[in-house]
């Protein structure tokens, strides 16, 4: 997973960094409300028996509960402006939502379920985004197999799933961990931390997230102490805080969920703040901060992907559209639709049918390689239109650029970093990591 990716790719990758859109190309062509989906619930809806239909499992109660509703409203918005504008060659998008409850084992059942009815009904569901758990990730790979799926995973914990053996494919949308976790390492080292650790959740993620860190912040002369792993949701953090007080670094990383952040940040404030902390991309979420009393974090940095130039213009598009204000996840759930919907219009522009998943895959390909004709998360609409007649685009969606790499997933490399001012998330500066900073070795390509 940590080797270094093939030269096509990164000269790919280059390029796409280096002509990075800065607005949108096309009108919008579809004003979208709220009405039609501000209040949906996971089942309540009825499709038409021509949809193109989409699976998802979110958590809609549980500790996750605060992010299943703007991630569900951010695939509907997507879906609401393509069905607007005709759907795919007159297929409108329909998406089927089950609640993963923030538990693994309920939520991989639920989604198996999900799966298994439809391919009994023969209503089958060929597109499947999510889940936002990574362990549920893993548990539906083997359905995702069965049934020839293409499965797109936004989230910012997302595992990266390939095998080569089976008709299914799947996407990493949002960016690997490797050039955050490298990104961030900088950052201490700058502020001058000398000494640091990682607490962690027990999951690949975190892992990934801590083992990079630890390596660059090494190879950047700084002193890497030994990780600690956060014990299972109600336990106490006594012991956690006991080992970080003995050890005493400079500072830590913190990589969790925001509930259980929370619940840590908030002990940590009751134990008078010993020890500073950096905080990972998952916890750059209005929950984190609900949960902890107004004013206690303030100061704290952190970091998250680059969402790119027309980020703060879909929060407020978002916000005013469902009425939900976005999480960092949103962006990606949305152009998770639109990419979905884009690569199955040329598929269709093509060959007149919807893409199986290995031809699904180059034609996900195709729409996020530099075109001089550049679809924004607000000309959807059009750009559909516009690959439906047979032409070429680039999309350039609310989270930015995409920048796939042959095994399909994220390799965009640009990390924001963040500080937590009243009750609110501030970027206040930016980090960026070379191919050669997070994979010793690396040469780069002639």
């Amino acid at each position: 997973m940590l080797a270094p990716l093939d030269s096509q790719t990164r000269s790919r990758s280059r390029s796409a960094v280096r002509r990075r859109p800065s607005r949108p190309s096309l009108a919008l062509a579809v004003a979208v409300g709220c009405a039609g989906f501000a209040c949906v619930s996971p089942q309540d809806h009825t499709d038409p028996a021509n949809a193109i239909r989409i699976g998802t499992t979110l958590p809609f109660s549980g500790e996750r509960a605060a992010s299943g509703v703007a991630l569900e409203r951010a695939m509907r918005l997507a879906i609401d402006l393509v069905n607007s504008a005709g759907g795919l060659a007159g297929r409108p998008l329909a998406l089927e939502v089950r609640d993963s409850h923030s538990d693994d084992e309920r939520g991989t059942q639920e989604t198996k379920d999900l799966l298994q009815a439809a391919n009994i009904s023969r209503t089958t569901i060929p597109f499947f985004i999510g889940p936002e758990e990574p362990r549920i990730a893993y548990q539906i790979k083997d359905a995702i197999e069965t049934y020839n799926m293409v499965n797109l995973l936004p989230g910012l914990a997302s595992p990266q799933i390939h095998d080569p053996s089976a008709d299914a494919v799947w996407f990493r949308l949002s960016p690997s961990p490797n050039y955050l976790a490298c990104a961030l390492a900088k950052r201490m080292i700058k502020d001058g931390v000398t000494q640091a650790n990682a607490v962690t959740d027990p999951d690949d993620y975190s892992g990934t997230f801590a083992t990079i860190f630890g390596r660059v912040f090494t190879n950047m002369g700084g002193t890497l102490l030994p990780g600690l792993q956060l014990p299972a949701s109600g336990s106490s953090f006594d012991e956690v805080f006991a080992t970080i007080e003995r050890f005493s670094p400079d500072a830590s990383l913190l990589i969790t969920s925001p509930s259980v952040g929370a619940g840590f940040l908030q002990e940590w404030v009751v134990r008078g703040k010993v020890g500073r902390f950096y905080l990972g991309p998952t916890l750059n979420n209005p929950a984190l901060l609900r949960n902890v009393p107004a004013g206690v974090l303030e100061g704290i940095q952190g970091i998250s992907p680059d969402l790119g130039p027309n980020a703060g213009d879909f929060d407020r598009y978002f916000q005013a559209a469902t009425g939900v204000p976005p999480l960092a996840g949103s962006h990606y759930y949305f152009d998770a639709v639109a990419l979905l919907a884009l690569a199955i219009a040329e598929g269709i522009a093509q060959t007149g049918a919807i893409p199986d998943p290995g031809t699904f895959k180059l034609h996900l390909q195709d729409v996020t390689t530099i075109s001089d004709q550049v679809v924004s998360y607000d000309s959807l609409a059009a750009g559909l239109a516009l690959v439906l007649a047979g032409g070429k685009v680039q999309y350039s969606g609310a989270a930015g650029n995409y920048v796939l790499s042959l095994d399909g997933d994220s390799i965009e490399n640009r990390a924001t970093i963040w500080q937590i001012i009243g009750n609110t998330f501030h970027n206040i500066d930016s980090e960026q990591c070379s191919d050669a900073e997070v994979y010793p070795g690396y040469k780069t390509p002639p």
